[in-house]
């Protein structure tokens, strides 16, 4: 009886210390501006800022997110706004922000696990203000026409030539996408015949860009003294060789191109921060999964946040999202509600004080008694359902949790055409 009793205590003195230490806030949609001035001593010294999320379709996650973005860009001066979705779609968007509604701008970049109600206010910021919208991801996240749209905004610069290759080579990547991703989604395999034939497109395509990379490379040296031209340059560079990294990767098997997504993730971050903008202030929006800092699986996967740069990681605040209760759905539109959360377990102690959102700061932590359990293996639950055993404080720099969440509004009333990211 006196054993029970103590761990008793134990747990009741770890949820008054997380009481003490943590920030309280409002449900999401009732927090303000204001109500994150804390994240100005938070986050003081660091340049790149993750914001994970603990499933994809989860409304207040969204909202959250969105007014931390906010906050960041109109208090803290950070500029550029990456998401995990097609480096390709992203940039072009951004380009053409000028000439798209703001729910335009929205449809035509990030996936459409976002295309939601709750993130036009977002791409309303991003719309009208200087926050940059840019991708990490190289697959496609929504059509074929906006990166040609880019193109055209510099075609007096280019032969005509040259803008029909790269027309051809943009076509051609969503044809053979939505060919062959049928039975990739279903985990099939593609016929004989259809792999011989794309072995013959992939052919071309390389060499097609490989030509048009060494002709940009020399026009972006020629345009040198002109930075935005030149900027142009490059960023078409770095979409043709999304497209080639993807035509040559995506009909590997689930797991290999797993890893090789990150990679190229990784890749396509170190750029934007090191070449692209290595003087602005960064933040980076993507799953829980994606931003782990210290994570390796038996199989040998690490996920982006865990193979960039020492110093990008030196740079960076990794801080994921949770949640406790509600309903929400899967990247392919089945809705389900969150499990019960064991005992113990990274959403049971926050739930366990009893506030509508609450953000933890695991960076300045020294470790005592009670808060143990944030340097110790603890449960999570993954997409709200699937047990996961880590070490909070090895993996994130902070966590937002948020009591009870709900499915997004879709922009088109449902989500059948997700691209499923995971």
């Amino acid at each position: 009886m006196w054993f029970f009793s103590k761990k008793k205590k134990k747990y009741l003195d770890s949820i008054e210390w997380l009481s003490k230490n943590s920030i309280h806030l409002n449900e999401p949609n009732k927090c303000e501006l204001s109500d994150f001035e804390f994240l100005r001593k938070t986050l003081k010294d660091k340049r790149i800022i993750w914001l994970g999320e603990n499933g994809h379709n989860i409304r207040e996650h969204n909202i959250m997110k969105s007014k931390i973005i906010e906050f960041l860009h109109k208090e803290m001066n950070f500029k550029v706004l990456t998401f995990e979705s097609g480096l390709v779609e992203c940039f072009s968007s951004n380009y053409l922000k000028e000439h798209y509604t703001s729910t335009e701008l929205l449809t035509n970049s990030i996936y459409s696990l976002w295309a939601t109600k709750e993130n036009i206010p977002l791409f309303n910021l991003i719309r009208e203000s200087d926050l940059n919208l840019t991708g990490i991801d190289i697959n496609p996240s929504s059509n074929r026409e906006v990166f040609m749209k880019f193109v055209h905004l510099t075609e007096d610069l280019l032969p005509e030539k040259f803008i029909k290759e790269i027309e051809y080579v943009e076509s051609s990547v969503f044809e053979w996408y939505y060919r062959m991703g049928k039975y990739i989604a279903n985990r099939k395999k593609v016929p004989s015949e259809i792999l011989d034939n794309f072995t013959i497109f992939k052919k071309k395509t390389s060499e097609s860009i490989n030509d048009l990379e060494v002709y940009l490379n020399e026009q972006s040296k020629l345009y040198a003294e002109n930075q935005e031209i030149s900027f142009r340059f490059k960023i078409i560079i770095r979409c043709l060789k999304n497209r080639l990294y993807f035509i040559n990767h995506f009909n590997n098997n689930y797991r290999t191109y797993k890893k090789i997504r990150e990679v190229m993730m990784k890749e396509n971050l170190e750029w934007l921060c090191n070449e692209l903008y290595p003087d602005e202030k960064i933040i980076i929006w993507a799953h829980n999964l994606h931003i782990f800092k210290n994570y390796k699986t038996f199989t040998r996967f690490e996920p982006l946040g865990s193979i960039v740069s020492e110093k990008i990681k030196e740079e960076s605040y990794y801080l994921g999202l949770f949640m406790y209760s509600g309903e929400t759905m899967t990247d392919t539109g089945q809705p389900y509600r969150v499990s019960r959360v064991p005992k113990k377990s990274l959403e049971d102690y926050m739930h366990q004080v009893q506030s509508p959102t609450l953000f933890t700061d695991f960076l300045q932590l020294d470790k005592i008694p009670q808060n143990e359990w944030i340097f110790n293996k603890t449960i999570f639950l993954e997409g709200g359902t699937m047990q996961t055993l880590f070490k909070p404080r090895e993996q994130l720099d902070g966590a937002l949790f948020i009591e009870d969440i709900s499915c997004p509004e879709y922009l088109k009333g449902n989500n059948e055409d997700m691209i499923a990211t995971k």
